[in-house]
């Protein structure tokens, strides 16, 4: 039996993210768009939660691991970017 890869779930969970995004761009005139771009880091649990949830339940460990590391490095990215932005460094809209 195999415990999968973390690289595999490192790509799977940027895959989906990228398709999270891609849906808020799509969403966009919704508000439902705005919530999923402003907030992936905190969103991507829709998606990430039953896929980690999945993969462990099917015994692949690593697998689930890496989808967990794709989304701490997204929420910490999102997190400093939000960071940037509160801290008054960088002026949105004027």
């Amino acid at each position: 039996m195999s415990n999968g890869s973390v690289l595999k779930g490192l790509g799977i969970g940027v895959l989906m993210t990228v398709g999270g995004v891609m849906a808020g761009v799509i969403t966009m005139t919704a508000v439902i768009g705005g919530v999923i771009l402003l907030g992936i880091g905190l969103v991507q649990l829709v998606w990430i939660g039953p896929a980690y949830f999945h993969y462990r339940r099917a015994g692949e460990v690593e697998t689930a691991k890496g989808l967990l590391i794709a989304a701490g490095l997204v929420f910490l990215l999102n997190a400093s970017c939000w960071g940037v932005v509160m801290s008054g460094m960088i002026r949105i809209g004027g």
